[in-house]
């Protein structure tokens, strides 16, 4: 699924091959006991954020732009099907944790906002910030959690946001060709991961602290993941191919 025109095809089967795996069930909440409140909090705001997603399926059904096809749209449907289930999963990490869903939140709403209120390309770009910000929480709080069965769920989001992270960047770079659209790219992704990252360490302050996370340690794993997306985006004559996401 690499090369500078993506098959859209084998992106669409690669999703619905996983369309129907269930929600991983977590066991007892007496397993979760020394896990801090803030924790469950923070789990709450991640799935507001995985929840929604209608609006980018049909922009992307109705776009003419090159290098979007009906393949693309049926796997952007994937995609968004499986961010769902992702809320599914988090939601049942907040319940077994003896926190409470929540139905707004400012960084949540400024993600959602910001998708909402700017073009396809943009809004893929977005998306794409929040997969680097899952996979390096996610798998940071993951290490924090006892052996568990949420600890596994939350691996099993960090490699799906992985894949997404492929699948965002496939389309990120099929729709820059020229140098000054690849520094286009660079430049508004800069900025976007960096308003990320500073949302995400204000609203997030409390779990990162209680669960002994140095913000450096969460900034260096998420440059590192920001990184690895403009190389898939922008090296046109090299496709990385990531053998581990470790």
């Amino acid at each position: 699924m690499g090369g500078n025109r993506p098959n859209w095809r084998a992106w669409s089967g690669y999703f619905a091959a996983r369309a129907h795996r269930p929600v991983p069930t977590l066991g007892s909440a007496s397993v979760y006991k020394s896990v801090p409140d803030s924790v469950a909090k923070s789990l709450a705001i991640f799935q507001l954020g995985e929840s929604g997603g209608g609006t980018i399926v049909e922009q992307v059904r109705h776009s003419t732009w090159p290098g979007i096809d009906r393949h693309y749209g049926d796997a952007m449907a994937l995609f968004v099907k499986e961010e769902n289930r992702h809320a599914d999963i988090l939601g049942d990490c907040v319940t077994a944790l003896g926190g409470s869903l929540i139905t707004n939140n400012w960084t949540a709403k400024l993600f959602v906002s910001g998708r909402r209120l700017i073009g396809l390309r943009l809004k893929v770009l977005v998306l794409l910030a929040a997969e680097v910000v899952g996979i390096c929480y996610y798998h940071l709080m993951a290490t924090r959690l006892p052996n568990s069965p949420m600890k596994s769920a939350l691996t099993q989001l960090v490699n799906d946001e992985q894949s997404h992270l492929r699948f965002h960047c496939d389309f990120l770079r099929s729709q820059t060709p020229s140098i000054f659209r690849r520094g286009l790219f660079l430049v508004a992704w800069r900025l976007v991961m960096t308003l990320a990252a500073i949302a995400v360490l204000i609203d997030h302050r409390h779990a990162i602290q209680d669960l002994g996370l140095a913000p450096i340690t969460v900034l260096r794993r998420w440059r590192s993941y920001s990184r690895l997306a403009e190389r898939l985006v922008i090296d046109t004559d090299r496709y990385y191919q990531i053998e581990s996401w470790t």
